[in-house]
Order: structure tokens, then C-alpha cells, then sequence
């Protein structure tokens, strides 16, 4: 196995834990005060950045003389990761519909969770960005 397809994993076993933990907090603390959606509207800039934070401290711990295109396959593993992890989650352990499951991507009805796929997959590219300017 390569070394970026390890990391790929880590980076998307690490996501989901990011995830699992902000989820427990969405669904135990913020829904019962905030209610459904505005709990998830909380919730999704806290994943959203713990997982843009893995991404960057990945990136500059694991991707140093590494090129834009091997960062982005360490985004790309990650969200495969991630997204493999979470199916089996929701759809095996959970119990949940396969409907229900797909409509937590649909962006036209609200969810965000696509957008978190988007920046966790282009985080470690940032990350070189942002080592540019600072």
C-alpha cells in the first residue's frame, strides 16, 4: 500500500472521528436547545473546521516537497475514506434508509454536507497555499 493511500485513509478515519464527535454534540446538546436545523447550522462550521485542520496539519506533517496533485489525492482518499466509513455507519449500523441517507447530500434541500466533503477534500492543497503567504 502506498504512502498516500495510507494517509488517505488516516485523513478520513480521522474526519469521521472529527465528525462523530461534533455529530454526538449536534444531536445531544444543540438540537434539543436550538432545534433540527439551526442545530445542524451550528454544528457544520465546527466539522467543517476540525477537518479543514486535520487536512492542513496533514498536509505539513506528511506532504512537505510533495506536488499540488499528490495533495489533492490526499484530500480525494480522504473524503473517499470518510464517505466509505459513514455509509456503512449510517446505512449498516444505524439502520438507516438509503433514501434518507442520500438526502443528507442534497444541497437544494439545506444540507451542507457536501461542502464539508468539498473543503476536507481541498484542505491540504490550501494548506501549501496558505504556507506561500505567511
Amino acid at each position: 500500500m502506498t504512502r498516500l493511500v495510507q494517509l488517505g485513509l488516516l485523513y478520513g478515519v480521522l474526519g469521521f472521528a472529527a465528525g462523530f464527535v461534533f455529530g454526538a454534540l449536534r444531536e445531544l446538546v444543540l438540537i434539543p436547545h436550538l432545534g433540527e436545523r439551526f442545530g445542524q447550522q451550528v454544528e457544520f462550521p465546527l466539522v467543517a473546521g476540525a477537518v479543514a485542520i486535520i487536512g492542513c496539519w496533514m498536509a505539513r506533517r506528511f506532504g512537505e516537497r510533495r506536488s499540488a496533485a499528490w495533495l489533492l489525492g490526499l484530500g480525494v482518499l480522504g473524503v473517499a475514506t470518510l464517505v466509505a466509513i459513514e455509509s456503512v455507519f449510517s446505512l449498516v449500523i444505524l439502520g438507516r434508509l438509503l433514501e434518507d441517507y442520500l438526502a443528507s447530500y442534497d444541497l437544494t434541500a439545506g444540507s451542507l454536507f457536501p461542502v464539508g466533503l468539498a473543503i476536507m477534500a481541498l484542505a491540504p492543497v490550501f494548506s501549501r497555499s496558505m504556507e506561500r503567504f505567511g
